[in-house]
């Protein structure tokens, strides 16, 4: 059904003969778009998991205790993200409709009434003042520097930072650029990646964006609300406030381009409230990634991250020291054709306790590796 949906609407942009290289995965930045402009996304891809997971955990390329939404499914082709969007801008309005399919929305929006699935992003916007966006619907989120859409980022995986942080977002966001220079963003949102309000505790955002010149970007973003944390193993309850505490998180990172390099660093902190005692959890994950430009059609990437998160509050494995985890990665990128990125990558990941599922048991260590290959016009 998502798949047809998706062809179904590629389709029809093909037959209006309307196709302008789409915007960034988020769409403040349309100002010199035209007033309407269609756009489109595939992602193609083939992963294999020298561990084996068996078939009981339908195919997820490293663990049963679902931490990677994105690129996971083991031994298959697969479409991992598909998109078909139009976007609209005048002096004082804007919109977005993206739909989409693939497995990465089988498996990140799981919890999302069926049809609500296929939106990647659907939002109305108002410039009251010169400036000042006014924004309302489902959007892509504020926090991390990663999109969902692979040909946007450095590496061809996500981090395990962007996997375990939302990738989007409902509410209302007001966006005004301070400068050239300097972006604030004040957003409320019906909490933690959701589009669909089961929490009824709304939340709050925050971001701020420096870009002192063109080669650097630094940025802060916040979440404030009260949320329910993987530890209370939480299982067909619909309204669960009375289990909510409040959940404070900061993602920072800095992006810099030097002549043929690009470095990004990152680092999230969170801290959720306990629920049957005094104090507060914590997880925490720092995040460095390096890309080097071998040439105008082909780069390598390297990444090295470590995700702590002992109490289980975003991912809970029920093990002793709970989810403690390095990983790192290395990938070449090879750009076929204007629109058309084809990239490869080999992964590791190194846990404390046995948390990755093998053929006949659990193991302390997972290698896999992806290829994909990636159109965006």
């Amino acid at each position: 059904m998502d798949r047809l949906i998706f062809l179904l609407v590629f389709i029809f942009m093909m037959n209006n003969s309307i196709i302008c290289p789409a915007q960034e995965s988020d769409s403040l930045i349309v100002k010199d778009a035209p007033d309407v402009s269609f756009w489109g996304f595939a992602d193609i891809y083939y992963g294999y998991n020298f561990n084996l997971p068996p078939s009981r955990v339908d195919g997820e390329l490293v663990t049963g205790n679902s931490f990677l939404y994105s690129h996971n499914r083991h031994n298959e082709f697969n479409l991992n993200n598909g998109i078909a969007g139009v976007d609209y801008i005048n002096d004082k309005m804007r919109g977005i409709l993206a739909l989409q399919a693939g497995t990465y929305v089988e498996y990140n929006y799981s919890n999302e009434p069926v049809m609500l699935r296929f939106i990647y992003e659907a939002y109305g916007g108002y410039q009251p003042i010169k400036n000042l966006w006014i924004d309302a619907g489902i959007f892509t989120s504020h926090l991390g520097a990663e999109s969902a859409i692979s040909s946007e980022d450095l590496t061809l995986s996500r981090s395990m930072m962007a996997e375990n942080s939302p990738y989007y977002e409902t509410g209302v966001r007001a966006a005004y650029d301070v400068s050239d220079k300097l972006l604030i963003s004040c957003l409320v949102l019906n909490g933690w990646q959701n589009i669909t309000d089961h929490n009824k505790n709304k939340a709050l955002g925050t971001q701020i964006q420096f870009k002192p010149s063109e080669n650097l970007l630094m940025n802060y973003s916040t979440f404030y609300g009260k949320e329910v944390g993987a530890y209370e193993q939480i299982t067909g309850v619909i309204n669960t406030d009375s289990l909510s505490t409040p959940r404070f998180f900061n993602n920072f990172y800095c992006r810099a381009d030097i002549a043929r390099f690009t470095l990004l660093g990152a680092f999230d902190i969170g801290l959720q409230r306990k629920r049957k005692a005094t104090g507060n959890y914590l997880w925490f994950n720092p995040n460095l990634i390096l890309s080097y430009s071998i040439s105008d059609k082909l780069s390598a990437v390297a990444r090295c991250e470590y995700y702590n998160d002992k109490n289980g509050v975003i991912i809970y494995t029920g093990t002793q020291n709970g989810f403690q985890t390095f990983s790192g990665s290395f990938g070449l990128n090879f750009k076929l054709a204007e629109y058309l990125l084809w990239r490869i990558e080999g992964k590791v990941f190194d846990s404390k306790d046995k948390v990755f599922l093998t053929k006949d048991n659990q193991s302390d260590k997972s290698v896999l590796v992806l290829s994909s290959v990636a159109v965006k016009f």
